[in-house]
């Protein structure tokens, strides 16, 4: 006869299973942005989360994973080292509950897709060489500060010093985003090249993992199969749906013409948003706050478009707005403490500062350590304009051959 699975044993279960959806989002993110560019871009930025998730997981067990949701080093800013997992791993853990060691797992999983957004966002114009370097150095000053805020749920800076309200890790999914624009304006602009088509397979492909995979980072970040989860769930849905909606109805009013990737997008702009708020939102207010962060993320996608700095940036910057409205909106209708049920604004305004705050601070930050890197080891890739231009005109071998066989 089996022995019946323990609450915790059942609870490791859905991280673990959740977890393993995060990984799937980080790599439909790579060919979701990648697909909007081509086959070739798709290719490179799967490369380059690839590698931003194997060094993401490699100095996570080094000790890294202390340093994000440990005991504090320095008070409510990073927690100590963690080397080999050893305080949650335990000396026998057959015989140590399984929780702790799933909830790392998850919580490793979570800063893989945070290092895949910005991952995606650089994809084409850095080095492999300059990525690794860059990374090496981002994830100690940006991604670990920001992460220990929100997941040291006793000491962290956001969470229990500000008392923000950000289940799932919205904070340093902003942080992301708005570190990949940081490395972008250290880039430049002068060195984009033309783009091929689309691949809509690749884009579909993408973003379904993208959509599923998301869900799985909402409904874990409850961390208990408990009863509160249904909720979360089906209100993270309503969010995707709504913001698939209210995306294709910006595109029919502006563009005449809604497309795969902008309900993709939508979906993607709902997520983001519940990212923060998915425990404290009844769901009607979940289906609000889905199409207002769709209609603010396409408002705003639509003047970053501008600035061409490339398809990719479209994610980055729904990540940037879709998680600080996500962050915003309980400040004012989450469950008790929003202004509509409290009568004060003490969540929003905290909201707010930690939102502002770290999008400054990781742009800020990232800005600084991709120009030390471009006067150090090379920050892009060596490429002429024109040479490039030709280079995207040349036909690929599978062209070459169908033409032959004509």
């Amino acid at each position: 006869m089996m022995a019946q699975a323990t609450p915790d044993q059942v609870d490791a279960l859905l991280l673990f299973f959740c977890g393993a959806l995060v990984v799937l989002a980080a790599f439909g993110l790579a060919l979701f942005a990648g697909g909007m560019a081509g086959r070739a871009r798709a290719a490179r930025s799967f490369r380059f989360v690839l590698v931003g998730a194997a060094i993401v997981v490699v100095l996570a067990v080094l000790g890294g994973y202390g340093m994000v949701a440990g005991r504090p080093l320095l008070p409510s800013m990073v927690g100590r080292p963690d080397p080999g997992l050893a305080s949650v791993v335990g000396i026998h853990p057959a015989a140590s509950s399984p929780y702790p060691a799933a909830r790392a797992g998850y919580l490793i999983a979570v800063l893989v897709l945070c290092t895949a957004i910005a991952a995606v966002g650089v994809a084409s114009r850095l080095t492999v060489r300059a990525w690794i370097v860059l990374l090496v150095l981002w994830l100690p000053l940006v991604l670990v500060p920001v992460g220990y805020g929100v997941f040291a749920l006793n000491d962290g800076w956001a969470v229990a010093g500000l008392h923000v309200v950000d289940f799932g890790g919205a904070l340093p999914v902003v942080a992301a985003g708005a570190s990949a624009v940081g490395i972008l304006i250290a880039c430049g602009r002068s060195e984009h090249l033309p783009l091929r088509p689309a691949r809509p397979s690749l884009v579909a492909i993408g973003g379904a993992a993208l959509w599923v995979g998301w869900l799985g980072l909402v409904v874990g970040s409850e961390g208990a199969l408990d009863a509160y989860a249904p909720q979360i769930a089906i209100g993270a849905f309503l969010a995707s749906a709504t913001g698939v909606l209210m995306w294709m109805l910006v595109d029919a009013v502006l563009l005449r013409r809604p497309t795969l990737t902008s309900a993709l997008c939508g979906a993607f702009a709902g997520l983001v948003a519940m990212t923060a708020a998915s425990g404290v939102l009844t769901l009607g207010w979940a289906m609000l706050l889905g199409a207002l962060s769709a209609l603010a993320c396409a408002t705003m996608v639509d003047l970053a478009t501008r600035a061409r700095f490339g398809p990719a940036l479209t994610l980055c910057v729904v990540a940037i707005v879709g998680g600080l409205v996500g962050l915003l909106f309980p400040g004012l209708f989450a469950t008790g403490g929003g202004m509509v049920d409290s009568g004060n604004f003490d969540l929003f305004i905290a909201q707010g500062i930690a939102g502002m705050g770290v999008l400054l601070y990781s742009t800020t930050v990232s800005l600084l350590l991709a120009l030390a890197v471009r006067f150090t080891v090379g920050l892009t890739r060596v490429r002429s304009v024109a040479h490039g231009a030709a280079a995207e005109m040349q036909p690929s071998r599978s062209e070459v051959v169908r033409a032959r066989g004509r």
